[in-house]
């Protein structure tokens, strides 16, 4: 997670982190997020699960809008 480039308003990047079998680097603006699988599954559990992901997203959006 070493490039600091900013990305443009709604642009994302998702690239493998190559650090274990599932994580995955996201990248949205400025900020940088990790995704992985939980250890029982193969992966290392450095992040949340891509589903909880999308269940933060839809969450954070009710939020903001409701």
């Amino acid at each position: 997670m070493s490039d600091v480039t900013v990305l443009p308003p709604g642009m994302v990047d998702v690239s493998e982190t190559l650090t274990g079998r599932f994580s995955n680097e996201v990248r949205v603006g400025s900020h940088r997020l990790l995704a992985d699988e939980p250890s029982d599954v193969g992966g290392d559990d450095a992040g949340p699960m891509p589903h909880d992901f999308v269940l933060a997203a839809l969450g954070a959006c009710t939020s903001m809008t409701a």
